[in-house]
């Protein structure tokens, strides 16, 4: 199947689509929202500052949770679909006055809401210069950045409404510097939404008809070059009963992923022997780091992991916190251990359906 044109919804006029999205949204902006303040979803160091970001801004955005990962000062954040840009302004504080963050905007009136507090917003971080740049834009096309030059990048439920998935996620490629990473929140499904649904302004408009089928997304980011997507929270998207009708048997979720774009990583765990230790320095997370949903590393432990884990402290930001033991001089093959190669019988006393010996080859 051509999953990138089962995704696209627009051929080269990004902007006319988003503009059509705009119109279609409800009123009012959290009537639309997907995300939610669960716990765990808004960093505590996040949730501080929110107390310096305009009430316009935070009353016009259109979620309530935070994607927002650990250690980002001095970095330069990508913000896509900013909206009024409340999480733009959010990195800005987390990124000190020697980062940077980009936001971009399709929807003008929106971007005009954060263009408008701009100047208030750098006073009240008490910064002597702007760390703010604020694009009119659209993810799908971010020729106005250059490539290799952004460490990570963010969205917050705005990757479902592209008309292009397979542009967008080349273009976070693209900006993305070597161990740089894809950090955002999102809605996915256990399965392909039927066309007709999908192409409904409306449907998309809600959050949940451009929504991807998760097995595509992980396809289509590994074709990319982003090896080994994660996800790191995972709860059930909130349905009224009207919409969970437009979607019989369809399931939702609500996702957080992180996405290393890392030449280091692979397809598929392999083991090198190498071992990590978490320092236990992040505020936030003094008695373990969260990698994924599934993996946690203890504070001050050492832990046996895989290539795309290692990583972590090889070639990104991370290693400020995450130590590495190993060289990856050695091959262990899957960090699980190879069950086809380890359970396969013997070819002594092995027959074929007519009862004669099997005849193998290499080739």
């Amino acid at each position: 199947m051509n999953y990138e044109e089962y995704y696209r919804r627009a051929n080269d006029d990004y902007q006319a689509y988003y503009d059509a999205l705009a119109l279609a949204q409800a009123a009012d902006p959290q009537l639309t929202a997907r995300t939610r303040d669960a716990e765990g979803t808004m960093p505590d160091e996040a949730r501080d500052k929110l107390f310096n970001v305009s009430a316009e801004i935070k009353n016009t955005f259109h979620e309530f949770g935070v994607a927002l990962p650990p250690l980002l000062e001095g970095c330069t954040v990508l913000d896509l679909c900013c909206g009024s840009g409340r999480d733009t302004y959010l990195a800005a504080q987390l990124v000190g006055p020697n980062g940077k963050v980009i936001g971009v905007e399709p929807n003008a009136a929106r971007l005009a809401i954060a263009q408008k507090y701009l100047d208030k917003e750098i006073k009240q971080f008490g910064y002597e210069s702007c760390n703010v740049e604020l694009i009119h834009g659209v993810p799908e096309d971010l020729s106005a950045i250059s490539s290799d030059s952004v460490d990570v990048v963010i969205s917050n439920c705005t990757f479902n409404m592209s008309p292009d998935k397979g542009a967008y996620i080349a273009e976070v490629k693209r900006v993305l510097k070597d161990g740089g990473e894809w950090y955002f929140t999102d809605v996915f499904t256990d399965r392909r939404i039927p066309q007709e649904t999908a192409e409904q302004v409306q449907r998309v408009a809600e959050r949940l008809g451009g929504a991807m089928f998760i097995e595509d997304f992980r396809r289509m980011a590994q074709n990319a070059g982003f090896h080994d997507p994660r996800y790191l929270l995972t709860w059930q998207t909130p349905l009224t009963e009207e919409e969970a009708a437009n979607y019989p048997e369809i399931a939702f979720a609500t996702i957080t992923s992180r996405l290393i774009n890392s030449e280091l990583t692979s397809d598929h765990c392999e083991d090198y022997g190498e071992e990590i230790i978490y320092d236990g320095s992040l505020p936030d997370y003094p008695e373990f780091f969260l990698f994924d949903k599934d993996i946690k590393f203890p504070a001050n432990q050492s832990m046996h992991v895989c290539d795309n884990v290692s990583v972590l402290g090889l070639g990104t930001r991370y290693k400020k916190v995450i130590s590495v033991k190993g060289d990856r001089s050695r091959h262990f093959g899957d960090i699980h251990g190879d069950h086809i190669i380890k359970t396969a019988p013997n070819f002594e006393g092995v027959h074929d359906e007519d009862d004669q010996p099997i005849q193998a080859s290499c080739c």
